[in-house]
C-alpha cells in the first residue's frame, strides 16, 4: 500500500457544504452535520482498472483508494467482505420475482456488516497511534468495534442501551470489551461519546452519526461487491434495513462513485427500512421535507433498528431521493412473518431488522411498486443468533418423546 493516501482531498458538510482537512474528528463546527469524505476521482480514476479493483488481503486493502487509510500501518482484517450474493428461487417464486438476490451480510466475521466500517475505523484509529476506542450501540457495532479492538489489541469500551440484547452483550464481552450499559437509548449513549472523548481521550468509533466520519465509508463495499458479483451491471432496486441511516447513505455513495468511474452502469434505486414504531424518513421523503422528526421511546422488537432519530438520517433521505428510491416502515408482525419466510425458503436466519428488508420487499410487490420482472438485491445485514430471545413464543420446542421407534414416529 501507499505511503500515504493522496486521494482524499477533504471532508466536506452535507448540509453547509463547509470544507475541512483530512483528520478532523468530528462533525461540522457550523451546523453540526455529518461530515462526508472527498476524494479526488481524477486520481482514483488514473489508479484504478476493473480488474485490478476489489483485489487485496483485506477489504482495505482491496478498495484503498476510495477508503480513508493512509497506508501507513497494516490494516486490521478479520476477513470480513466478499460475502455471497445468493440467487434466491424459492423465496423469488414466493413472491413472483423473476431476479431476487441476497446479500448475505451475515457471513462477515462478528455476523452484520458492521465489520466493514469497523475494520475501516479501527484501521484509521491505529494509523493515529490511538490504544483506547469506544462507541455507542444497540449491540452489533459494540460487538463488532470489541472484536477488532481485540484483534489490534487496543482497550474498548461500548456504551450501549441497558435494553439491548444479552447475546449482543455477550458477545462484546467475550471479545474482552468493558461494557457500559445506561439507563437511556442509543441516541443517549451516541451524545457520551465526544464528551468521554473531551473527558478522557476515548477515541470514539461509531458506525453512524456526526462523529468520527471514517468508518462509515467501509460500508459502501457492499454496493462494490454487489456490483461486481452482477458484472458490473447494477440491479433495479436494493433493499437496506435503516437504523443511524450510515448504511444506506454510504452504499448511494459507493454506487454512485461506480459511475462517475465507468465501471458499473446507473445506480440502482435504493429502499430504506424502517421498523413502523420508528420510521422517522418516511414522512420527509413522501412530503418532499428534510426536517427528520424525533420519535419518543419507539417500541419494537428489532433493536438494531431502534432509535429515536437517525444521526446520519439527512444522508440517508437524500441518497433514498437521489436514487429514486421509497422510505419504509414496516411492523414487528410483517418482520417476524419475513424472517420465517427467509430461514424456511432460503435457509438464511436474519435478525428481525435484517428480515425487515424482505417484508418491505413483500409489501412493494404487492402494491405494484416493484415490477416483478426487475432486479432486486435485499442487504441482509445481521445474524438471527444474535436475537433468538424474541423469538421464545414463536418457536416452542416439542416435549420429549420415548427413546424408541415409535416415539419418535409419534413427533415426526
Amino acid at each position: 500500500m501507499r505511503e500515504s493516501n493522496v486521494y482524499v482531498k477533504a471532508l466536506k458538510c452535507i448540509s453547509c457544504s463547509t470544507e475541512y482537512a483530512y483528520g478532523k474528528l468530528f462533525s461540522c463546527d457550523k451546523c453540526h452535520e455529518f461530515l462526508d469524505v472527498v476524494y479526488d476521482m481524477e486520481s482514483v480514476a488514473e489508479a484504478l482498472s476493473k480488474s485490478r479493483f476489489g483485489r487485496g488481503n483485506s477489504l482495505v486493502e482491496k478498495y484503498s483508494q476510495l477508503l480513508p487509510v493512509k497506508g501507513t500501518k497494516p490494516a486490521v482484517s478479520l476477513g470480513e467482505g466478499d460475502t455471497p450474493l445468493l440467487t434466491s428461487h424459492r423465496l423469488a417464486e414466493a413472491m413472483g420475482l423473476k431476479k431476487l438476490y441476497l446479500k448475505d451480510e451475515t457471513r462477515n466475521p462478528s455476523g452484520t456488516f458492521k465489520d466493514r466500517s469497523v475494520s475501516v475505523g479501527v484501521t484509521v484509529a491505529g494509523e493515529n497511534d490511538v490504544m483506547d476506542v469506544s462507541t455507542a450501540s444497540t449491540g452489533n457495532a459494540g460487538a463488532s468495534l470489541a472484536a477488532y479492538s481485540a484483534r489490534a489489541g487496543m482497550k474498548c469500551r461500548i456504551i450501549i442501551p441497558a435494553t439491548a440484547s444479552p447475546t449482543k452483550l455477550v458477545q462484546a464481552m467475550a471479545y474482552g470489551a468493558t461494557i457500559i450499559p445506561i439507563q437511556g437509548s442509543v441516541d443517549a449513549a451516541l451524545s457520551l461519546l465526544r464528551e468521554a472523548h473531551d473527558a478522557w481521550g476515548w477515541y470514539p468509533i461509531p458506525t453512524s452519526g456526526p462523529i468520527n466520519p471514517y468508518q462509515a465509508e467501509g460500508a459502501k463495499t457492499i454496493a462494490y461487491e454487489i456490483s461486481s458479483q452482477l458484472k458490473h451491471k447494477p440491479p433495479d432496486w436494493v433493499f437496506y434495513p435503516i437504523c443511524g441511516g450510515d448504511n444506506i447513505a454510504a452504499n448511494w455513495k459507493g454506487f454512485k462513485e461506480l459511475e462517475m468511474l465507468n465501471m458499473a452502469g446507473i445506480p440502482p434505486k435504493l429502499v430504506g427500512v424502517q421498523a413502523s414504531a420508528c420510521d422517522s424518513l418516511v414522512e420527509p421523503l413522501r412530503e418532499g421535507h428534510e426536517r427528520i422528526r424525533t420519535i419518543r421511546n419507539p417500541k419494537t422488537i428489532a433493536s438494531s433498528i431502534c432509535i429515536e432519530y437517525p444521526p446520519t438520517g439527512l444522508a440517508a433521505l437524500r441518497a433514498i431521493k437521489e436514487s429514486k428510491g421509497v422510505a419504509i416502515g414496516v411492523t414487528d408482525e410483517e418482520m417476524l412473518e419475513a424472517q420465517s419466510l427467509l430461514a424456511a425458503r432460503e435457509g438464511l436466519f436474519a435478525e428481525p431488522a435484517s428480515a425487515s428488508v424482505v417484508a418491505a420487499l413483500k409489501r412493494l410487490v404487492d402494491q405494484g411498486v416493484v415490477a416483478r420482472e426487475d432486479t432486486v438485491v435485499c442487504v441482509i445485514t445481521g445474524t438471527g443468533l444474535k436475537e433468538t430471545a424474541v423469538l421464545r413464543e414463536r418457536y416452542v420446542l416439542p416435549r420429549a418423546v420415548p427413546a424408541t421407534k415409535e416415539g419418535i414416529a409419534s413427533a415426526a
